[in-house]
Protein backbone atom coordinates (compact mmCIF):
# COMPACT_ATOMS: atom_id res chain seq x y z
CA UNK A 1 0.00 0.00 0.00
CA UNK A 2 1.30 3.35 -0.84
CA UNK A 3 0.64 6.77 1.15
CA UNK A 4 1.59 10.36 -0.75
CA UNK A 5 3.29 12.00 2.06
CA UNK A 6 3.25 15.90 1.33
CA UNK A 7 6.38 15.74 4.55
CA UNK A 8 9.21 13.87 5.43
CA UNK A 9 7.99 11.74 8.43
CA UNK A 10 10.43 11.41 11.21
CA UNK A 11 10.78 7.40 11.73
CA UNK A 12 11.72 7.49 15.51
CA UNK A 13 8.83 9.13 16.47
CA UNK A 14 6.27 7.12 13.86
CA UNK A 15 7.57 4.01 16.12
CA UNK A 16 6.67 5.67 18.95
CA UNK A 17 3.40 6.63 17.93
CA UNK A 18 3.34 2.66 15.88
CA UNK A 19 4.07 1.53 19.66
CA UNK A 20 1.30 3.17 21.24
CA UNK A 21 -1.10 2.36 18.80
CA UNK A 22 -0.37 -1.15 18.48
CA UNK A 23 1.11 -2.33 21.76
CA UNK A 24 0.79 -5.98 20.81
CA UNK A 25 2.93 -5.89 17.83
CA UNK A 26 6.52 -5.92 17.89
CA UNK A 27 8.57 -2.54 16.41
CA UNK A 28 11.56 -2.95 15.07
CA UNK A 29 14.37 -0.99 12.39
CA UNK A 30 15.31 -3.12 9.87
CA UNK A 31 18.45 -4.84 9.95
CA UNK A 32 20.49 -2.70 7.70
CA UNK A 33 18.11 -0.03 6.75
CA UNK A 34 17.21 2.05 9.96
CA UNK A 35 14.80 4.22 7.92
CA UNK A 36 12.63 1.35 7.74
CA UNK A 37 10.42 -0.29 10.73
CA UNK A 38 9.43 -3.57 10.79
CA UNK A 39 6.38 -4.39 12.71
CA UNK A 40 6.43 -8.47 13.86
CA UNK A 41 3.53 -10.33 14.96
CA UNK A 42 4.78 -14.26 15.24
CA UNK A 43 5.13 -15.15 11.67
CA UNK A 44 3.60 -11.98 9.77
CA UNK A 45 4.98 -8.75 9.43
CA UNK A 46 4.32 -5.54 7.90
CA UNK A 47 7.38 -3.25 6.48
CA UNK A 48 6.82 0.50 6.46
CA UNK A 49 9.58 2.68 4.83
CA UNK A 50 9.72 6.09 2.99
CA UNK A 51 10.46 5.72 -0.68
CA UNK A 52 11.10 10.10 -1.85
CA UNK A 53 7.44 11.31 -1.76
CA UNK A 54 5.74 8.06 -0.87
CA UNK A 55 5.12 6.01 2.59
CA UNK A 56 5.13 2.61 1.62
CA UNK A 57 3.45 0.15 3.69
CA UNK A 58 3.80 -4.00 2.76
CA UNK A 59 2.64 -7.05 4.68
CA UNK A 60 4.99 -10.52 4.19
CA UNK A 61 5.89 -13.33 6.12
CA UNK A 62 8.33 -13.10 9.16
CA UNK A 63 11.53 -14.91 7.89
CA UNK A 64 13.64 -13.84 10.86
CA UNK A 65 10.95 -16.14 12.25
CA UNK A 66 12.75 -19.67 13.86
CA UNK A 67 9.49 -21.34 12.71
CA UNK A 68 9.73 -20.48 9.37
CA UNK A 69 13.89 -19.29 9.26
CA UNK A 70 15.21 -23.39 10.74
CA UNK A 71 12.77 -25.28 8.18
CA UNK A 72 13.51 -23.22 5.44
CA UNK A 73 17.18 -23.51 5.71
CA UNK A 74 17.17 -26.95 6.20
CA UNK A 75 14.68 -27.47 2.74
CA UNK A 76 17.42 -25.37 0.93
CA UNK A 77 20.19 -27.21 2.54
CA UNK A 78 18.17 -30.42 1.89
CA UNK A 79 16.52 -29.95 -1.67
CA UNK A 80 16.64 -26.63 -2.95
CA UNK A 81 13.19 -27.11 -4.61
CA UNK A 82 12.06 -28.39 -1.54
CA UNK A 83 12.70 -25.39 0.19
CA UNK A 84 11.17 -22.80 -2.00
CA UNK A 85 7.92 -25.16 -1.69
CA UNK A 86 7.61 -24.90 2.01
CA UNK A 87 7.96 -21.53 1.77
CA UNK A 88 5.20 -20.92 -1.31
CA UNK A 89 2.79 -23.18 0.98
CA UNK A 90 3.89 -21.34 3.96
CA UNK A 91 3.15 -17.66 2.17
CA UNK A 92 -0.43 -18.75 1.20
CA UNK A 93 -1.26 -20.35 4.53
CA UNK A 94 -0.73 -17.19 6.25
CA UNK A 95 -1.68 -14.63 3.25
CA UNK A 96 -4.72 -13.85 5.09
CA UNK A 97 -3.26 -13.02 8.50
CA UNK A 98 -0.58 -10.65 6.99
CA UNK A 99 -2.52 -8.59 4.76
CA UNK A 100 -5.06 -8.00 7.79
CA UNK A 101 -2.38 -6.93 9.68
CA UNK A 102 -1.04 -4.66 6.48
CA UNK A 103 -4.53 -3.31 6.09
CA UNK A 104 -5.09 -2.87 9.83
CA UNK A 105 -1.60 -0.26 9.93
CA UNK A 106 -2.35 1.34 6.80
CA UNK A 107 -5.50 2.27 7.63
CA UNK A 108 -3.69 3.63 10.77
CA UNK A 109 -1.31 5.42 9.01
CA UNK A 110 -3.71 7.09 6.21
CA UNK A 111 -5.15 8.13 8.78
CA UNK A 112 -2.42 10.00 10.35
CA UNK A 113 -0.15 10.97 7.48
CA UNK A 114 -2.75 11.82 4.52
CA UNK A 115 -3.85 15.68 5.38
Amino acid sequence: MKIALTTSIDVESLKQELQTAFPHYKIKNAFLNKKTLRITNEMDQVVVGQHKDDMICVGNLNMLDLRIFIPFVLGISLFFITGLVFLIVMMQVRKKSFKAMEAEIGVYLKEKYNF
